[in-house]
């Protein structure tokens, strides 16, 4: 056999970088390539510690050299010399609306108008008409009516208004996440009544039993779009808010309406601008800001309010961080939360739909019923108590309680990066044999994602129980597997002592983190003594 020359080699290190594919173009092993290029005193290819992919990608989140350095933890300069190592030189294509205060593509905006806010942009639009104000009262539209766990409920109360056909089936969704086991009361239709109406007024989109959440199956689907109207009676739907959605909850009988008609009243509401600014610490995270959130809205009050989210530690959270973080209990009693639109709902959009969307942003001087700015740089772990009157507290004033019951996944934190973060912790340790847990994906899509990456049999090896992607635990976890007295602690985005019949229990939401130490312990656990 030919030895290539220095050169030749050289040209096929440039194209192929490692040894063991040059052998495979000569078809030999690739110890000999590594002693050709020994021998002609040619170096191994060294690979670059950030790739051209990552470092575009933090350019085109922030559009700042300062903070995407700080993203990978080098300095400012540091940052830049890569970027122009790989000659990253042009501003992003959509920068934030913090950056330029400028407006992004929104067919609403017009010169000279009032400043108005996410919610009174898409509200008008909805409505038809060119502006609408806090208090009016407008008759709406949306885009997407979605029903779920009490789809039967809907179904009674539309064959009640005498009604024959749903005004436009294409914007309907059913999903039946709840109740798996198909356990229901006798008043209310079973699954076969509600696959038979599904099939009898043609609903396109239909999720059976098993397939997800219906929040996590019309985010992976990008089913609802920035600058949309969301109606569902879910008392969880805010979650859709994380893509710049206007998303609210209704009762049966109002959803049965606009199946009904396609059409809704509904009174404008004010909104509120929390600014969150920081950097997560260690062993904190987006559901432990939701978790203060709640606790801070509370205490202010946010009846009947729109909640706009903004700030640089928004800017800086995935798709998923920010549906957890949009996922605010509903005992607050707001009208919608919302993040605003940027380049990473952008981003994500893209990778998995081509339709076309019009996001609605808020002008920049719109006038709030109220501004808060939060700084997240010194948050602690914290858990909300479904229960009592305890409300949401730090993990310290609580740590040590003993637990019987652990619950991690649902709808808040089902996705594949609680599982991943999860499976990191437990891999190689095992649960208190004191406890149960409970691992609930989101979706099947995710459970499958799991089961390649071998979360699955982490979670299995543990000791915990994996059950099928569902809204088990909001429901009725905990009455099928909690006993009178007993404690647990569960990250499902659950509503308080309504959602579990038995209330001589203790109920505590945490983040995954708190949820996997506090099951490793035996007792509720600062999760902070796990993560490097």
């Amino acid at each position: 056999m030919r030895i290539p020359k220095k050169k030749e080699l050289l040209e096929l290190q440039k194209k192929y970088r490692t040894d063991k594919k040059i052998g495979e173009v000569y078809g030999v092993p690739s110890r000999l390539v590594t002693y050709w290029r020994t021998k002609k005193k040619i170096a191994a290819y060294s690979f670059p510690k950030y790739t051209e992919e990552k470092i575009r990608e933090l350019w085109e989140r922030f559009g700042d050299d300062a903070r995407s350095g700080e993203e990978l933890g080098i300095s400012k300069a540091g940052y830049r010399q890569w970027r122009r190592k790989y000659q990253i030189d042009n501003k992003p294509l959509q920068l934030r609306l913090e950056q330029l205060e400028l407006a992004l593509p929104d067919s609403n905006r017009r010169k000279g108008s009032r400043r108005e806010t996410i919610a009174q942009k898409i509200l008008a639009k909805k409505s038809g008409l060119k502006r609408v104000d806090p208090g009016e009262v407008v008759s709406i539209e949306p885009d997407l009516a979605i029903s779920s766990a009490n789809s039967g409920q809907i179904i009674n109360h539309f064959t009640q208004l005498g009604a024959d056909k749903i005004w436009d089936p294409s914007k309907v969704i059913i999903v039946l996440d709840h109740q798996s086991d198909n356990r229901r009361n006798e008043s209310t239709p079973s699954h076969k009544s509600v696959r038979e109406f599904v099939k009898k007024q043609k609903i396109k989109h239909f999720f059976d039993i098993g397939q997800g959440i219906s929040h996590q199956l019309i985010m992976e689907n990008g089913m609802a779009l920035p600058g949309q109207l969301v109606l569902s009676a879910d008392s969880q739907s805010s979650a859709y808010g994380g893509l710049g959605v206007f998303s609210t909850s209704l009762t049966s009988s109002e959803l049965a309406v606009v199946w009904a008609t396609g059409k809704i009243w509904m009174r404008v509401p004010e909104s509120i601008k929390i600014v969150l600014n920081g950097r997560l610490p260690r062993g904190v995270y987006a559901k432990d800001i939701m978790l203060k959130l709640t606790r801070d809205l509370e205490i202010d009050g946010a009846e009947y309010r729109a909640i706009e989210l903004y700030g640089n530690a928004v800017s800086a959270m995935s798709i998923s961080e920010r549906f957890t973080l949009t996922s605010l209990s509903a005992d607050i009693g707001f009208k919608s939360v919302m993040a605003p639109f940027d380049d990473v709902v952008a981003r994500y959009l893209r990778r998995i739909i081509k339709a076309k969307f019009t996001p609605a942003t808020a002008d920049p001087d719109t006038v709030y019923c109220r501004e808060h700015e939060i700084d997240i740089n010194f948050l602690t772990p914290q858990a909300g108590s479904l229960f009592g009157n305890e409300g949401v507290l730090p993990i310290e004033e609580i740590e040590g309680k003993r637990v019987e019951q652990v619950v991690l996944g649902c709808c808040s934190n089902g996705r594949i990066d609680d599982l991943e973060l999860a499976a990191k912790m437990l891999r190689g340790r095992h649960i208190s044999h004191d406890l149960r847990m409970l691992v609930i994906p989101g979706s099947r899509k995710v459970l499958s994602e799991a089961l390649e990456k071998g979360f699955i049999r982490t979670f299995i090896d543990s000791g915990c129980m994996v059950l099928n992607p569902s809204c088990g635990s909001c429901i009725d976890v905990h009455d099928r597997y909690l006993e009178s007295g007993e404690r647990a602690v569960t990250t499902a985005g659950c509503a308080r002592a309504q959602n579990a019949g038995n209330h001589n229990l203790e109920i505590y939401q945490v983040s995954p983190a708190t949820a996997v130490a506090t099951a490793l312990e035996g007792s509720i656990a600062d999760p902070r003594r796990y993560i490097k």
